[in-house]
């Protein structure tokens, strides 16, 4: 269960993007989040993911809390297998010379066998019908299979939440139903999303909406 509790934030002291911010969802959930540009929907992921104020400055109030546990009080790695970020520039993410590297590298570093780690690599490319990029460079894929693998990253590291910006921006109409199909499937298994969208195709996977200028609704 991941819980925001009166959350405000603002780049600037007293000058909140946005305020008293409050949300639960339980496992199994879908919600999207939307806005203008400009209205918070990235920064609210960057806080969810502790990038926020790790790497990046700003002024904080509230929690957000998971499984009962405040989430301010974990390292990055710490929180990166529990709570993990997809963001909307997939070369931000991408680090390894080629595929099967890329998936492979967040399951190594929790000392998955490397049996169980072949099992998800293979599990994950079919899952998102990109088995036949497993061996390719990073570099010479397009935009929107960077996306693809850059989320395939994400799944093989089987967080408990997923923080999703923009993820069909760029894939073809092919991809995208593949994309939606994929996060039902593992929404059904009990992961929670949180999704930066202004797509209106993703809205038919939505358990909730967030309007940032109207904060939370159902």
């Amino acid at each position: 269960m991941l819980e925001l509790k009166n959350l405000s934030f603002g780049y600037e002291k007293e000058k909140y993007l946005f305020s008293n911010l409050n949300l639960l969802v339980q496992k199994g959930e879908i919600v999207i989040l939307q806005g203008d540009s400009g209205s918070g929907k990235t920064t609210l992921l960057r806080i969810i993911s502790n990038v926020i104020p790790n790497l990046v400055h700003g002024y904080i109030k509230g929690k957000v809390v998971l499984d009962g546990i405040g989430t301010s009080i974990l390292t990055l790695p710490e929180l990166s297998p529990k709570i993990s970020l997809m963001m909307q520039e997939p070369e931000n993410q991408l680090f390894f010379p080629n595929v099967e590297a890329e998936l492979a590298f967040g399951p190594e570093n929790l000392c998955i066998s490397p049996a169980e780690i072949d099992e998800r690599i293979t599990e994950t490319l079919e899952l998102l019908e990109i088995s036949h990029l497993r061996f390719q460079e990073t570099a010479t894929l397009s935009f929107g299979q960077k996306k693809l693998v850059a989320l395939a990253s994400l799944i093989t590291l089987s967080p408990q939440v997923f923080l999703l910006d923009e993820p069909a921006a760029g894939l073809s109409f092919k991809y995208t139903v593949v994309l939606i199909k994929a996060l039902r499937k593992l929404a059904d298994s009990g992961k929670i999303f949180l999704i930066a969208n202004h797509l209106p195709v993703l809205n038919e996977l939505t358990d909730k909406f967030i309007c940032l200028e109207n904060h939370a609704k159902n």
